[in-house]
């Protein structure tokens, strides 16, 4: 008799589970907020390309630029641990002759490619004068950053759930209900930092370091977010 009273209990607490289900309005929206903020650090990516019939000559070629590089990079008090330099890479440098239709060896490519973390931005357009007049033939645009980065996702992400339940709220007003409780909520995540190419391109048709300007970047995030909806 307990068995059965046991199995007849579960079922109706299935059942009446499935009429709240049935029951339960929602209204799903999303949110987003973002921050501007000014960046307090900077990854500049820099390489150095060399030509030559041989590989050691292309090899010296660029080590000779790396090592000038490193130079300014400590005369500049940079922490060496805030400069990485990539391993070599070489490929075969050939020239298509159409008229035997061969490939012909001219010699060898060989490339580096440094990355280099600014902690100071003031130094950012000394810095980058100076490795464009090391031999340096390879630039690509700083990433911005901030220290606070991961303080300002969570407000960000806090900012976008704030947004999330206004939306919600006003969905459910001009439907005539009132917003009820959060149902669930799932965070989208936010972009990685960007290089800011304008900036980039206005400072390198100047000939004056002081020209070079941060500006700001953007730190959002974006978040779904279902409420339910109740009669009034």
């Amino acid at each position: 008799m307990r068995h059965i009273l046991r199995v007849t209990t579960l079922v109706l607490l299935l059942a009446c589970s499935c009429v709240v289900a049935e029951d339960l309005r929602l209204v799903t929206v999303s949110g987003s907020a973002e921050l501007m903020v000014e960046p307090d650090l900077a990854v500049l990516g820099v390489g150095v390309e060399a030509r030559a019939p041989t590989i050691d000559a292309a090899r010296s070629e660029v080590n000779a630029t790396v090592a000038r590089v490193l130079e300014f990079t400590r005369k500049m008090k940079i922490p060496d641990e805030q400069v990485a330099s990539a391993a070599l890479m070489v490929q075969p440098d050939y020239q298509w002759l159409p008229e035997t239709r061969e490939q012909k060896l001219l010699g060898y490519v060989v490339a580096r490619r440094l990355s280099i973390r600014l902690t100071d931005l003031s130094l950012l357009g000394e810095v980058f004068e100076g490795l464009l007049g090391m031999g340096i033939n390879q630039v690509d645009p700083p990433a911005f950053d901030s220290s606070r980065r991961a303080s300002l996702e969570r407000q960000a992400l806090a900012d976008a759930a704030l947004d999330a339940r206004s939306r919600a709220q006003v969905l459910a007003q001009a439907l005539g209900m009132s917003l009820g409780s959060p149902h669930s909520i799932e965070a989208l995540g936010s972009a990685a930092p960007a290089p800011m190419r304008e900036m980039v391109m206005a400072a390198a048709k100047a000939d004056d370091a002081q020209s070079y300007q941060v500006g700001q970047i953007r730190i959002g995030s974006r978040v779904n977010a279902s409420f339910e909806l109740q009669q009034p």
